[in-house]
């Protein structure tokens, strides 16, 4: 799981998203501000599908650039699900 994104249209790292291989299915994704705001929730989609990832806005509104935290529950080839937490930077 990266730990920094620029989501800034450049077609580059514009959203932050579970990628790797061995994984087949992400059971949920939260992201957090400092504050422990949800601002983020994507459930049951596939791994390494940019189009589900979090592109740093929340209501609509573009996020300043920050740290926040994210949990990430993930589906393994064997069926063995695992949960990462971490942070992650986003850059503008």
């Amino acid at each position: 799981i990266p730990n920094t994104f620029s989501p800034n249209t450049d077609g580059k790292n514009d959203k932050f998203y579970p990628r790797g291989s061995g994984i087949t299915q992400i059971k949920s994704l939260r992201i957090y501000n400092r504050w422990g705001e949800t601002v983020f929730v994507a459930t049951n989609f596939n791994a390494n599908d940019a189009a589900v990832g979090w592109d740093g806005m929340y209501k609509g509104k573009t996020l300043t650039p920050d740290v926040y935290v994210y949990t990430c529950e993930v589906v393994c080839q064997n069926n063995e699900v695992l949960t990462y937490n971490g942070n992650v930077t986003l850059l503008r």
